[in-house]
């Protein structure tokens, strides 16, 4: 380790720190980082230079880079290790080959052997390293931890504790995420937090029993396990950890029982309460505990809605009890550091976590095989082929098993080679389907695939916020890849746009909206993604004037269908995941569409060798006699979910959302912008669509309310059906 950063260490000079992985937690990290003295951010990395660079431009950091040796050259002293957990171990060993300390998010390593072996590298080369357990810092265990810290309940015995929440991952269907490639890697993602809370009650694990409980299997083919139960002997007590993964309702609930007493934490609300012994009658002292436990819940739901008000009004900090956790766990590292207290305790204590999680794996049966990955196909673009980008997508996986039924080649052109849909990898393994990675934002890797292709149908999305990352990846990512289409001489591109792209009123709630290329001529008046998709519309509508480029611009309408999301946003907004608050009464059609009709006319459009469609920009919409509130109401009955529909004027949602800005701006947000009424307006999707074009090519949607209902919407209300475990 150089003087330079030995120095640091202890405060005689800034402490330069850097980023490694520039995903979504890196904005957490570095609003902290910006506020603890003697630590400068110098330098984001990214394997992804345009990642890195949107990163550190937005937070005003001095250097991007790909490369971890630029660190060293830079005299960065700690990097935080933010890539996903299967590199933990890998970036933060090279890190401290380096002479770089790591703050490594959660796990250290994917195995105990591992996590010992970095402490022992750390120690070595007297390099700090620590790990962001957060919920160690959550508000609610501090204070839990306080009680027991008292003596007042005496000998903790044992520790229960329910971890029963969402998955966002889940309900996006994002199922190439790195937690669902292995049964394993859950308890690797999701258990560090509820196991290092059991670790620093009870000590490290001396013996686990683990059992499963619930499994589905995910579109990709690989098993999930949802649901299970771990109960474990640590040095100081005992456990039972409830664990259940992608549930409706939220609850996160650790109850420590002890010899004179217990105390519970809501994890998910932040409230703590206790009950203690007493010298009274069992009656009376019933009666206290339920007072006193009232009265604890009161005073934390006082002061949660207290701090939520002072902050959002510009009168207080920020309290919410993710960032507090988060923030006060970097502080603790940053705190040791200064006082050149042990760097390593934290790792040290992670590698228990670890632990815990290697041995309820171990206990259950998991092991750690992977969905079989298809090799990426090197031939050639055969004749006819047709390109689909954002092949693995809702609408993209059924385009490419059409395009395959028909017989055509095909090119699924995916960012991701793992975790592929189980219908996608089939068709690489049999040959009927040529597999290549791409991104938008990677022209020189397209230019490679896009080569030979007769057609190219573009569902890929890109980024939806912030603007500048919606111009860069949906807008300019489109652009680059007309641009291919006309270099190589494709027959035709398919973009896939959106109704959004359109100004949907209660004005027009008599009207027709025809075939056209015309779009909402107030685009600043929406919100980003509908701006993105005007843009990227309004751009390839110039490259087909100016160079005569083959484009068909395709918006389908409200595409329903089995693996959707309940929680449809064309639906309404919803508030909770069974509340839905209307775009209005919720007394108008629809304009849905079914996912598979979608696919359909896509693929026909694509197999249309005429010219006559060359410029054209189409609606996919059926004309189904739905409304949003009759959906709803079906949805709660086929899924036995409490859906609720609640009609609202738009007049009334567009107060709250002035009432909302006007909070944000008497709390210094400067950057709120009003709310658009016009966006509000466009959401309720009043008009009616006809889609004479698609039709002329033969296209006939399903339309018949029943038959909709019982192939369409009924289907994506089913909840994946476990396979229990005995």
């Amino acid at each position: 380790m150089s003087r330079e950063r030995a120095s640091s260490f202890a405060g005689d000079s800034p402490l330069r720190v850097a980023i490694v992985g520039a995903g979504f937690i890196a904005d957490y990290h570095l609003q902290i980082l910006r506020a603890i003295p003697g630590v400068e951010v110098t330098a984001v990395c990214d394997v992804q230079p345009d990642r890195a660079e949107a990163v550190a431009e937005t937070w005003g950091v001095g250097h991007a880079t790909a490369r971890l040796e630029d660190l060293a050259e830079r005299g960065v002293g700690v990097a935080h290790v933010l890539v996903p957990p299967d590199l933990h171990a890998t970036v933060t060993r090279r890190l401290l080959e380096l002479g770089i300390g790591a703050f490594v998010e959660k796990p250290l390593a994917l195995e105990r052997a591992a996590a010992e072996e970095l402490c022992r590298m750390a120690g070595d080369r007297h390099l700090p390293l620590g790990v962001n357990h957060n919920n160690l810092f959550h508000p609610a265990f501090v204070r839990l931890r306080r009680r027991l810290e008292s003596g007042a309940l005496g000998r903790l015995e044992h520790v229960r504790l329910c971890w029963n929440l969402p998955l966002a991952q889940l309900e996006a269907q994002d199922e190439q995420h790195w937690m669902f490639r292995s049964p394993r890697n859950i308890l690797f993602e999701q258990g560090p937090h509820p196991f290092s809370l059991v670790q620093a009650l009870v000590g490290p694990v001396r013996s686990v029993t683990a059992k499963i409980l619930g499994t589905r299997r995910l579109a990709t083919g690989q098993v999930f396990h949802d649901r299970w139960s771990v109960a474990g002997q640590g040095r100081a007590g005992t456990a039972d950890v409830y664990l259940s993964f992608g549930q409706g309702l939220p609850r996160a609930t650790l109850e420590v029982l002890c010899s004179d007493g217990a105390v519970e934490a809501d994890l998910h609300h932040n409230l703590v309460s206790a009950e203690l012994k007493t010298q009274f009658l069992d009656f009376w002292n019933s009666f206290l505990a339920a007072r006193r436990r009232g009265r604890a819940l009161r005073r934390d739901a006082w002061r949660n809605v207290a701090q939520y008000l002072l902050y959002t009004l510009g009168r207080g900090a920020r309290r919410d009890p993710f960032f507090v956790g988060m923030r006060d766990s970097i502080r603790a590292f940053y705190s040791a550091l200064a006082s050149d207290k042990n760097r390593r305790s934290g790792a040290e204590r992670a590698v228990a976590v670890v632990e815990w999680c290697e041995e309820a794996a171990t206990a259950a049966g998991v092991g750690d095989r992977e969905t079989e990955l298809p090799v990426l196909g090197a031939r050639p673009a055969r004749s006819g082929e047709v390109a689909v980008l954002g092949a693995t997508g809702f609408i993209g996986r059924r385009v490419v098993a059409k395009l395959i039924e028909r017989g055509t080649p095909v090119t699924a052109v995916v960012r991701r080679r793992h975790g592929l849909a189980e219908d996608l990898a089939a068709g690489a393994r049999s040959g009927h389907l040529r597999l290549a990675s791409g991104s938008l934002e990677d022209r020189g890797g397209l230019r490679e695939v896009l080569a030979g292709c007769r057609a190219v149908i573009h569902l890929a999305t890109g980024a939806t916020a912030p603007w500048k990352e919606v111009e860069r990846s949906m807008v300019q990512g489109t652009v680059g890849v007309a641009e291919l289409c006309l270099e190589l001489g494709a027959e035709r591109l398919i973009y896939v746009s959106s109704i959004a792209a359109l100004y949907l009123g209660p004005e027009l709630r008599h009207s027709v909206i025809e075939d056209s290329w015309q779009t909402d001529p107030r685009p600043h008046r929406r919100d980003l993604y509908s701006r993105g998709k005007i843009a990227t519309e309004a751009a390839l509508s110039r490259l087909h004037r100016q160079h005569r480029l083959p484009v068909v611009v395709a918006r389908p309408g409200v595409v329903f269908g089995a693996g959707m999301p309940l929680q449809h946003g064309g639906l309404g907004l919803w508030v909770r995941d069974n509340h839905c608050v209307g775009w209005g009464r919720g007394d108008h059609p629809l304009p849905l569409v079914w996912v598979d009709d979608v696919a359909e006319a896509l693929v026909q459009i694509a197999d249309h060798r005429g010219r006559d469609l060359d410029g054209q920009a189409l609606n996919l919409c059926a004309r189904v006699p739905l409304t949003a509130a009759e959906i709803v109401a079906e949805l709660r009955e086929a899924s036995g979910r409490n859906l609720v529909f609640h009609a609202r004027p738009l007049w009334l949602s567009q107060a709250i959302e002035i009432a909302k800005w006007a909070v944000k701006r008497v709390g210094g947000r400067r950057d709120a912008r009003f709310p658009a009424f016009r966006d509000l307006k466009s959401r309720a999707l009043c008009p009616a669509f006809s889609s004479h074009t698609a039709r002329a090519l033969g296209w006939l949607p399903i339309e018949d309310r029943a038959t909709f209902l019982e192939r369409v919407v009924r289907p994506a209300s089913r909840p994946p059906i476990p396979e229990w475990k005995s």
